[in-house]
């Protein structure tokens, strides 16, 4: 059996073992989730409903438990932690809602009038990122369960511990066997067989565009269909009549919230040149008075990156560019891990620091 020891990206110390499924358990899997759905589908929307918001009151009930595994987890703040928890029982109450009202339509034909369904589609495949592990999750086994569909969800392998923790609170809730199936596991096992598998119907994917294509081109082979949301690149723009001091002020959680770990993270400011010093000089202590802080602490509005490999990745970028200002590091004291921004050079000075222990 393969496992896979999910470690925490604050104090890099391993958390638990977590077993990966191979093929052969995927499969088991999806066919349990296959022989479910009849009975899900069947089930009247009100009673359908009823689980959901059964299943949101449950959730609720362990929303700090949530946060804390995800602190240790996946490195999130207290405060990200806790809302995301509460997001997974906010869109199961937002969609225990929609069972009820899957309505048809009739439409006006000579000599009579057709009339639509929405049916469910069987068993829907759920591909979870690991930088928001809870909220898209939620966003994509809520709609799914409430349309009538049975899921098959498979968490990111860095992160699976809150996934697999709600997949219990699901049964606890009343949801019947097969209908919610958390598979741990790799993308090219679990996440491929889901693309590849003809007893699941759909596939959704939050992830790479590279991944994402791959995912597409898989689902065509079946005329699958798949939902994806896939990379961004997004910007902040200051014209010169915005207000700098407010801009200034919200522009570092707009890149750094989740560690900049976010598909939407801002990461570019287009400053219109006529204020640009402006703008720059108030941007400087709103950007080192962010409170970068271990994770656990309550009033940490920044955590790690997800792993060692990210951070070194991420720390690249700057290797080769002068750099203007930074913000705090644990361990890190100026100047050491500073440079002005009037500073010329070929390269920003590297900061080895690591969080507390």
């Amino acid at each position: 059996m393969t496992v896979h020891t999910v470690v925490n990206p604050a104090t890099e110390q391993a958390v638990t073992d977590v077993p990966l499924a191979s093929v052969a358990q995927t499969d088991a899997a999806i066919e349990r989730a296959h022989e479910a759905f009849p009975a899900w589908r069947a089930m009247p929307p009100g009673e359908r409903a009823t689980l959901l918001r059964r299943f949101a009151a449950v959730v609720d009930a362990h929303v700090e438990e949530l946060a804390e595994l995800e602190v240790r987890n996946a490195g999130h703040t207290w405060g990200n932690a806790t809302w995301e928890a509460g997001n997974v029982r906010d869109c199961l109450n937002y969609y225990s809602a929609a069972p009820e009202r899957l309505f048809g339509r009739q439409i006006p034909v000579p000599g009579g009038i057709d009339v639509t369904f929405h049916e469910p589609l069987g068993v829907v495949g759920i591909i979870v990122p690991w930088n928001f592990p809870m909220p898209i999750m939620a966003w994509g086994m809520a709609p799914a369960l409430a349309a009538g569909n049975t899921v098959v969800l498979k968490p990111a392998e860095l992160t699976p511990l809150t996934a697999i923790r709600i997949g219990e609170l699901a049964l606890e809730a009343g949801l019947p066997e097969g209908v919610l199936t958390v598979v741990p596991g790799k993308g090219s096992v679990v996440g491929e067989r889901f693309v590849t598998h003809p007893l699941v119907r759909k596939v959704c994917f939050t992830g790479s565009t590279d991944v994402g294509k791959r995912i597409m081109a898989g689902c065509a082979e079946q005329v699958k269909r798949c939902t994806l949301e896939l990379g961004g690149k997004s910007a902040n723009v200051i014209f010169a009549d915005a207000d700098l001091r407010a801009a200034a002020a919200t522009a570092p959680y707009a890149v750094f919230d989740n560690a900049g770990q976010d598909c939407c993270a801002r990461s570019r400011i287009l400053v219109e040149r006529s204020v640009y010093d402006d703008f720059l000089a108030l941007l400087e202590p709103a950007v080192k008075g962010m409170a970068v802080l271990d994770p656990t602490d309550r009033a940490s509005e920044m955590g790690p990156l997800i792993s060692s490999l990210q951070r070194d990745r991420v720390r690249s970028y700057v290797d080769d560019v002068e750099v203007a200002f930074t913000g705090p590091a644990p361990g890190c004291r100026p100047p050491s891990c500073v440079r002005s921004r009037r500073t010329s050079g070929s390269g920003a000075r590297r900061c080895s620091a690591r969080w507390p222990r």
